[in-house]
């Protein structure tokens, strides 16, 4: 959990979740995105596909920055995400979530604040959280499942095979936009420094239309060391700026860490 401070963050955080990197073809993801946004040139999977990224989360000790460190709140939260995007005007890349389902009415609605398509859901999500379900809220339709075993033990994430490459996903800032309101930029800074990683392999299954534009599925996924598809655990503190109007998003968001938080040299 983090203890530092910085005056570009608004929030903090200690996220426990598992990531499933996915590559699927350029068509299926363009169908993820709202209109505004285009895929972008990247090179972290195949020509002819990009990535997609789902994330089965649990947040704790998670606080505003005028909380004392041992404060704050803690939900479930599924996320299907796709980086390296393109808006007009702008060169450089972004990420956008098209869905984040989250247990509890407080986080759903702060996020709303940072054009996020939050929604109320109900988990099921075990100890180990190596069982994750989500469904609707109150009806309780399913909408995400996995399952997901070990394979290896936890190493730091810099230690893990292609973690340079696989850091970019984590190194974009958000675009986002609810209906008619303006697009919103922010940044989360994951501490992949003092990151921990541990291969995965998982099960999960997808309901038609949980996430915009996304089909059902269901796959079996290898472990992140073997490549894309691939799946890890990670274990890491977080920072998360305020809400920017997106064309005003200041330059210091897309460095890999807050100014106030560099190496000085």
């Amino acid at each position: 959990m983090t203890t530092a401070n910085s005056r570009w963050a608004y929030a903090y955080g200690h996220l426990e979740v598992t990531i499933v990197v996915l590559a699927p073809p350029n068509p299926t993801v363009t169908g993820l995105l709202p209109a505004g946004l285009a895929l972008a040139a990247q090179d972290f999977s195949r020509p002819g596909t990009h990535p997609v990224v789902l994330m089965f989360g649990h947040h704790f000790h998670v606080r505003q920055w005028f909380m004392p460190p041992t404060a704050g709140g803690s939900y479930d939260e599924w996320i299907v995400a796709v980086p390296f995007l393109g808006r007009a005007g702008d060169s450089q890349p972004w990420s956008c979530m098209s869905r984040l389902y989250l247990d509890k009415l407080w986080y759903v609605l702060l996020g709303w604040m940072y054009g996020y398509p939050k929604k109320l859901a109900r988990t099921l999500v075990n100890d180990t959280q190596t069982s994750y379900i989500v469904e609707t809220f109150p009806d309780g339709k399913p909408q995400v499942a996995m399952t997901s075993q070990a394979q290896g033990p936890s190493i730091p994430f810099m230690a893990l095979p292609g973690a340079a490459p696989l850091a970019q996903i984590f190194q974009q800032p958000f675009v986002q936009h609810l209906g008619p309101m303006p697009w919103l930029g922010s940044r989360m800074w994951f501490e992949l420094d003092s990151a921990i990683v541990q291969p995965m392999t998982t099960q999960f299954q997808l309901t038609a239309g949980c996430a915009p534009g996304l089909d059902a599925m269901s796959m079996d996924v290898g472990s992140i060391v073997t490549g894309i598809p691939g799946a890890f655990h990670m274990s890491c503190d977080w920072m998360l700026s305020r809400p920017y109007l997106a064309g005003r998003l200041p330059n210091e968001l897309r460095l890999p860490a807050p100014p106030d938080q560099r190496p000085k040299r």
